[in-house]
């Protein structure tokens, strides 16, 4: 009777880690909709496993379905693998593990032996169990997946101290010494292997350690959103101190006042909804508010800015102000540093397979690409470079896109934006 009662509570203790689990999985306002799907296949196979093992247990105990304890020994042996390939798809979802299916497939395959054959396992009619030479495979496979899963969490997230790789580790140890620990195991006497509770306990330690990196990415995000509401509301004055002073500079000539006065009315037609937007828009509104940027600025500096265009993609969304950035910057720290302030502006959009690109380029007079990090680790910024670095925080925040800038001095700068069309977002 002790016995039997020892054997309950260790049910009964992984049950109570099972439903706290769920409970923290099904609350958390940090875990993707993804993610916590899998994290909810992970509590269903490892409550499998823990039935699975208990099931086995009271088999063993009635010694007279050896049939019965062969197939409920098949589940528990393909099933623990498992887990650990489902942890993998939380650490990073997006990939597609083939080649642990592939493990997985043949751990399967191997242990479905036991129903006609004993060279996986048997159980004699005598209701022992007989390990045969291949009854290590599924152990086998559970340690590479273990030590590629290691390697995985450990390349997949930024860590900010060491200490953060102590909770993938410490799931390693627990793995690795549970399975030598089951090897010297009396089953009759323990109603769940040291690895089912591995499991189950590892499970909680790497849902914490999770938790830990999706409430990091969270304040990173908040951080950024941050930064880029206090850029915009320090671009948007600047641009529209630039567009009166073209029109003031115009008010000798009524009629040529009152039509960029037009163009300043359409610039803020077109910007005065974005003064509190943090999301993304259209291209065309962007190339809008570009065109009456640009006429602004040709009226200012007369025939000295000559601009192309070759715009064939605007079938897309980016994060407001991103080419009026680019573009200012052309002008004021490329075009208008040559000799005489006078310059060519080329603007292009067009689409690739699995990109929208931007390109604006200038016959400025360049710079040295080198210095933009060297600058940006000294504290150094110019407002060309700042200008640069906060558009390619919006593109990376808002439309996972990037940002490369080619440049030599005396010749010129050509900056590329590339928005991917495909934007899978993590949360």
């Amino acid at each position: 009777m002790d016995t039997y009662i020892a054997a309950n509570v260790i049910i009964y203790a992984l049950a109570i880690q099972i439903i706290g689990l769920l409970l923290a999985v099904l609350l958390d306002p940090y875990m993707s909709r993804d993610k916590r799907r899998v994290f909810l296949v992970i509590i269903f196979v490892v409550s499998s496993l823990v039935v699975q093992n208990y099931v086995g247990y009271m088999l063993d105990k009635k010694g007279t379905m050896p049939y019965a304890r062969t197939l409920v020994g098949i589940y528990g042996y393909c099933i623990r693998p498992v887990i650990i390939v489902l942890f993998c798809y939380l650490t990073n979802i997006n990939r597609k593990y083939f080649a642990a299916w592939i493990l997985l497939a043949i751990n399967a395959v191997v242990n479905l032996t036991a129903i006609f054959s004993g060279i996986c396992f048997s159980i004699t009619p005598d209701n022992e169990f007989v390990r045969g030479p291949l009854g290590y495979t599924c152990h086998i496979v559970s340690a590479i997946l273990l030590i590629y899963l290691s390697r995985l969490a450990l390349s997949e997230f930024d860590f900010s101290g060491k200490r953060d790789t102590v909770f993938p580790l410490i799931i390693a140890f627990l793995v690795t010494a549970s399975v030598i620990a089951d090897s010297f195991m009396d089953y009759r006497k323990f109603p769940a292997t040291f690895l089912t509770v591995s499991v189950v306990s590892g499970s909680l330690l790497y849902y914490i350690w999770l938790h830990l990196q999706f409430f990091r990415e969270h304040e990173k995000d908040l951080m950024a959103r941050q930064r880029i509401k206090t850029m915009i509301s320090q671009i948007q004055p600047h641009f529209i101190y630039n567009s009166l002073s073209v029109i003031g500079s115009y008010l000798d000539e009524p009629d040529v006042a009152e039509e960029a006065l037009e163009h300043f009315a359409g610039f803020l037609r077109g910007n005065i909804d974005l003064l509190n937007v943090e999301e993304c828009i259209s291209v065309q509104k962007e190339l809008d508010t570009v065109d009456n940027y640009l006429y602004l600025v040709r009226k200012r500096f007369g025939g000295k800015i000559i601009v192309e265009k070759d715009i064939s993609d605007t079938d897309f969304s980016l994060p407001p102000f991103t080419i009026q950035s680019l573009v200012e910057n052309a002008i004021t720290h490329g075009i208008r540093k040559n000799r005489g302030g006078a310059g060519t502006l080329l603007l292009k959009t067009y689409n690739t397979k699995d990109a929208h690109i931007i390109e604006v380029e200038d016959d400025g007079t360049g710079f040295d690409v080198l210095s933009l990090n060297e600058e940006y680790e000294a504290g150094k910024e110019n407002g060309f470079h700042i200008g640069l670095s906060n558009v390619k925080e919006r593109l990376r925040v808002m439309s996972h896109g990037t940002l490369s800038v080619e440049s030599e001095k005396g010749k010129g700068t050509k900056v590329k934006v590339c928005i991917p069309k495909i934007q899978e977002n993590s949360r």
